[in-house]
């Protein structure tokens, strides 16, 4: 039993890919990719490397190392061992601050404090911030019940305990040392709920401020450029499209999704949609999981 315990977790990926592959995608056509509780290959993960070029931007901030994850979906079908091996290679890359951008569980109350204490390993020299989705008001979020409400603030109590920060239409301003002026990051709160403030969000944010947004669904970008922000990143969609069929554009034309993956020049802004970690139906290689790794640079004069 010891051999064969020693062989699943201590994997010769030449010799075993292709059969651990296979699970992978039975799991993914199902919905069930967290259940994949054997180490996974790193080259399966994404890691996509982008310059983050801001306007304003103080010198000192060039170089700062920001790492995106999102959409863990914490929950009975994903499972902490699929999750930690992601988290270790997070912290591999020595960020100076880590975004989660929401989408943090699935399931019940129960699984709140288990992700707060999975994502306190993060390490990151300024910290954690994180941002909620529509799976973290559970069910009940779309209807405003105040069940999701209740489920969310629990979250949110949750993960402050463990010493993450959590932005629900607030501003962190992140300053270091020998900076003039900090690098305001704005986190909306969730769509679908009815709890996205941005008036309040945005509240003594300048235009020169050199600002990240940290929105869920990236669905309402354009409808959020009446604010301040830079660069945009969202979560939520896992690298899918949705009703992009005749008879989906015929019938559920709502649901089509400009935004999908990765980066979008949206007027002269920057949107960045992270495919998320978990949950299923990544067969296609397109939405593998992903976390995401920028590099702040200021514009260089012409």
């Amino acid at each position: 039993m010891e051999f064969v315990a020693d062989y699943l977790k201590n994997p010769e990926w030449r010799r075993q890919q292709k059969w651990r592959r296979a699970i992978w995608n039975t799991m993914a056509r199902v919905g069930l990719t967290g259940l994949h509780g054997l180490p996974l290959n790193r080259r399966w993960v994404e890691f996509h490397r982008r310059a983050m070029p801001f306007d304003h931007l103080d010198p000192a901030f060039d170089g700062f190392k920001i790492v995106q994850i999102s959409d863990l979906h914490f929950s009975p079908v994903v499972t902490e061992r699929y999750l930690i091996q992601l988290i270790r290679w997070v912290n591999e890359l020595e960020p100076d601050l880590v975004v989660v951008t929401g989408d943090l569980i699935t399931g019940g109350y129960r699984f709140a404090h288990r992700v707060a204490r999975l994502l306190a390993h993060l390490h990151a020299r300024f910290g954690v911030i994180c941002t909620l989705g529509n799976h973290d008001y559970s069910m009940y979020g779309r209807n405003g019940a105040t069940e999701g409400l209740r489920r969310a603030d629990y979250l949110e109590r949750c993960l402050k305990e463990r010493g993450l920060q959590v932005l629900r239409n607030q501003v962190q301003r992140v300053t270091v040392d020998g900076a003039s002026k900090p690098l305001v990051v704005v986190g909306l709160d969730d769509e679908w709920s009815g709890q996205i403030d941005p008036v309040k969000a945005f509240a003594g944010v300048a235009a020169t401020d050199s600002v990240i947004c940290l929105n869920h669904n990236p669905a309402n970008a354009m409808e959020l450029m009446a604010y301040p922000w830079q660069w945009m990143l969202s979560g939520h969609t896992h690298g899918r499209q949705l009703a992009n069929s005749r008879f989906g554009r015929t019938f559920y034309p709502h649901r089509f999704r400009h935004y999908t993956h990765g980066y979008y020049a949206v007027k002269g802004r920057h949107l960045y949609v992270n495919r998320g970690l978990s949950y299923g139906q990544r067969v296609q290689h397109w939405c593998r999981p992903e976390i995401t790794v920028f590099r702040l640079q200021g514009e260089k004069p012409n």
